[in-house]
């Protein structure tokens, strides 16, 4: 099984079998500007695919997702952790360029009537709210309803993030 991890820095996922980073470190296989696309890798060669707090980081998400739709092979898989918008570290960090909500992913799955951004297709198999352990009226306002919650109480009980699976429909 081909797993890339993307942005990896030298805490390269231990079930990765690629590493892509922009500057060298212990794990990065790939050193390659994350902004500038095509990335130097084959197309169709990864069954998973993992970006944990690297797309909240990158200019143009849009033509990232775009590139882990070619990177990847039919029904690959693409993990996403990244901040919830309404957590302070989704803005404490000056590198964030963007900042996200459960809905967000939406835009490449045609689940809803959003303008279709892109060509590629996926289909969300798991969305999930990041709660730490203190974090207990926020993870049970969010079991009610996680729309209800992320609308009316996240500001006040923030989330730490979020965790997106994406499966690659080709």
């Amino acid at each position: 099984m081909e797993i890339l991890d993307v942005g990896c820095g030298d805490a390269r996922d231990a079930r990765a079998t690629v590493g892509i980073d922009l500057r060298k470190h212990p794990g990065v296989d790939v050193v390659h500007n994350l902004e500038q696309f095509p990335w130097p890798l084959p197309e169709a060669q990864f069954d998973r695919v993992i970006l944990r707090d690297v797309i909240e980081h990158l200019d143009d998400v849009v033509g990232t997702m775009e590139e882990l739709h070619r990177i990847c092979k039919p029904q690959g898989i693409i993990e996403i952790w990244t901040p919830h918008f309404a957590h302070p570290n989704s803005f404490h960090d000056p590198t964030h360029k963007h900042h996200f909500t459960l809905a967000t992913f939406d835009y490449f799955t045609g689940d809803r009537t959003y303008p279709r951004y892109v060509r590629c297709r996926f289909r969300m198999a798991v969305r999930r709210l990041l709660f730490d352990k203190h974090e207990w009226t926020g993870r049970c306002l969010a079991r009610l309803s996680e729309r209800h919650y992320e609308k009316h109480y996240s500001h006040r009980f923030p989330p730490r993030g979020l965790y997106f699976e994406l499966l690659v429909l080709k």
